[in-house]
């Protein structure tokens, strides 16, 4: 997670337009973008511009059929990549709804459909993990399940964990006891 205080995941398809903030109307034009990851606080994005960091951005992310994000940021950090320039960017205004849905929404956001194919426990907890970008160790530190049982479920020496333990684990990786051991589809 990068020292990120709340997790961020891997999207697909999803636009974003971003307009300098601080400059005069004529040089801010808005530029399409890319979102290549998202989560609560920030965001990464590619862009055919560089921009330095700690400059400031007015941002619209479009989560396709679902909802128009309008929000505010400064860059974090920049790296060139083989599709343009690559912007860590940390939200500065973002309306507290739309933090919520994000929140809220972020598995489903994420477009996690090889969830669905996952029947199995010990690939529903590595596959929801790896979206969010977590460790064996933040998913402990989150649940306070010891980092060894989780690797027991993960590698399927561990079938049917108490129900305490499960709940746990789903708390921890935002989603429902019944999602995680796949009872209701993401």
């Amino acid at each position: 997670m990068e020292g990120r205080s709340s997790p961020r995941v891997k999207v697909r398809d999803i636009p974003a337009t971003i307009r300098r903030k601080g400059f005069p109307l004529t040089l801010s034009k808005p530029e399409a973008a890319r979102v290549v990851d998202i989560g609560p606080k920030g965001l990464s994005l590619v862009c055919e511009s560089t921009l330095e960091p700690d400059a400031r951005l007015a941002m619209t992310v479009i989560i396709p059929e679902k909802r128009t994000i309008k929000c505010s940021g400064i860059v974090r950090n920049v790296r060139k990549s083989d599709k343009g320039y690559l912007l860590g960017i940390e939200f500065t205004k973002l309306a507290n709804r739309d933090r919520e849905y994000l929140t809220n929404n972020i598995l489903e956001i994420a477009e996690i459909d090889f969830l669905e194919s996952c029947r199995r426990l010990k690939d529903r907890v590595r596959g929801l993990r790896t979206a969010l970008d977590l460790t064996v160790s933040e998913l402990s530190d989150l649940t306070g399940v010891p980092p060894e049982r989780i690797v027991q479920i993960e590698f399927g020496m561990e079938k049917t964990p108490p129900e305490d333990i499960l709940e746990s684990i789903a708390t921890g990786l935002g989603v429902s006891l019944e999602v995680l051991v796949g009872e209701d589809p993401i």
